[in-house]
């Protein structure tokens, strides 16, 4: 197996995506087209089709908020500090730990009996534990974002102080 191919496409989008937004103020909005043009800008055959698709269900997930209008987009629902790779993860792939891997029913027909079953609960378990170490604002640290021929490297998190000048 090829390195990059535990994880599907629809991670992948959702990852980068989701670090490109890490690397704004939060709260600020993301456009498509704008996101769209980044990833392509990285990888030519990325689809903007399929990238509104994963922010959608991300959406939905409650991980990203839609703005509607002119000036509409996406931004993140919660800080990226806050919002773990299990989350998206679990949002994304559908995770159902007690489910068998060998039977199509809810449950294991024989969950007490095999030995197997339990070993992979367990992998699959410390799988997602490594996930929720990793939150956005990790994902998005080293991530080199260009835009309008000025690059952005690390995070990029301007504030306002309260005398109104920025600060980062």
């Amino acid at each position: 197996m090829a390195v990059g191919q535990l994880f599907s496409q629809r991670f992948g989008y959702a990852a980068h995506a989701l670090a490109y937004m890490a690397k704004k103020r939060f709260g600020e909005v993301t456009t498509l087209p704008e996101l769209a043009a980044w990833m392509q800008s990285i990888w030519p055959s990325a689809s903007r089709t399929y990238l509104s698709a994963v922010l959608q269900q991300l959406v939905r997930a409650g991980l990203v908020r839609s703005h509607r209008g002119v000036a509409g987009g996406y931004s993140l629902a919660r800080p990226p500090e806050e919002t773990s790779l299990r989350e998206v993860y679990t949002a994304l792939e559908g995770v159902q730990l007690d489910r068998c891997g060998l039977s199509l029913e809810p449950e294991c027909p024989r969950q007490n009996i095999c030995r197997l079953s339990l070993r992979i609960r367990t992998i699959e378990h410390d799988f997602l534990k490594l996930l929720a170490q990793h939150t956005l604002d990790k994902l998005a640290r080293d991530l080199t974002v260009t835009t309008n021929g000025k690059q952005s490297r690390g995070r990029k998190r301007t504030q306002r102080s309260s005398a109104g000048s920025r600060t980062g």
